[in-house]
């Protein structure tokens, strides 16, 4: 079966997020593409197979578990497509039909790379944590109430996966790091399934898997979230480009572009927008 390598959230090869794009038939069975995910040890893996041509189903896994729903495998994924089936176009657009929603991508051909836009639809504004459960979660972080930054909320918002974003200043990212071993059962109490930290003035964030053992170098699934967070609470305007910055501290610093649209400060879509360069192809036997 074949398989692709790309580097997502970076327009220079060896930087932003690294996934592995297998192609499959209908038959493929999920467990084999856990494994697989196991064995390339990249953060998520996607697999797909043509419905007609441009619609395609697809899975997300992770070397724990498969995802409903990631940014930086369906923009990789969507580059991957524009370059195997119309790489003579300069724009072409895609449908990527999921386990539980569809999410349509639009993708351009750059000189040495592509950019691609999903829309994430309209974001929902979940849970609010109370001030004892703001101090909780920041000692799970190896923060404390101190690092918090301003009044700004510690609020669970979705555009596909729910994510609890953390709001610190910018001295307390650095220090950032999930010290506990049950985070996911903290995070399932108050509906989220990550967490997000975010250092509001810089716009540059840090994500994990809840073991707290692999950091995520980009992260276009927290992507929307902490858009239509930043729109939400005026720290960042509607219908404008907002720039996240990742990756920092893993020495591979990446970008995602998000824009908010809506009138009169209502919320209709969430775009999120990312560079993808092809770093390899090949061949798995199975």
């Amino acid at each position: 079966m074949k398989y692709y390598h790309v580097d997502v959230f970076s327009k220079k090869k060896f930087s932003g997020n690294g996934l592995t794009i297998f192609e499959i038939n209908e038959e493929f069975d999920k467990k084999s593409m856990h494994i697989l995910t196991q064995e390339m040890k990249q953060f998520e893996s996607i697999f797909y197979y043509k419905i007609n041509p441009n619609t395609f189903r697809a899975y997300i896994f992770t070397v724990e578990e498969e995802l409903d729903f990631a940014g930086h495998p369906i923009i990789g994924l969507s580059a991957m497509l524009h370059d195997l089936y119309s790489p003579e176009k300069e724009r072409n657009s895609w449908t990527i039909e999921l386990n539980e929603k569809p999410v349509v991508v639009e993708t351009t051909k750059k000189p040495n790379y592509y950019s691609a836009r999903m829309n994430q639809g309209i974001p929902e504004f979940k849970t609010v944590l109370r001030k004892e459960q703001e101090n909780e979660f920041l000692s799970y972080l190896n923060l404390s109430m101190e690092d918090k930054f301003g009044e700004f909320p510690f609020q669970v918002v979705s555009t596909g996966l729910p994510y609890l974003i953390v709001p610190v200043k910018a001295s307390a990212l650095g220090k950032s790091k999930i010290i506990i071993p049950d985070l996911e059962v903290k995070l399932n109490e108050i509906g989220a399934k990550f967490i997000f930290v975010l250092d509001v003035i810089g716009k540059q964030g840090r994500t994990w898997d809840n073991q707290g053992w692999v950091e995520d170098v980009a992260t276009g699934s927290s992507a929307g979230p902490v858009g239509a967070y930043l729109v939400g609470n005026k720290i960042a305007e509607i219908n404008s480009e907002i720039i996240i910055e990742q990756g920092h501290f893993l020495g591979r610093p990446s970008q995602i572009k998000v824009i908010v649209t809506g009138e009169n400060e209502q919320m209709d879509h969430i775009f999120v927008e990312g560079d993808v360069c092809k770093i390899a192809q090949g061949e798995v036997f199975i």
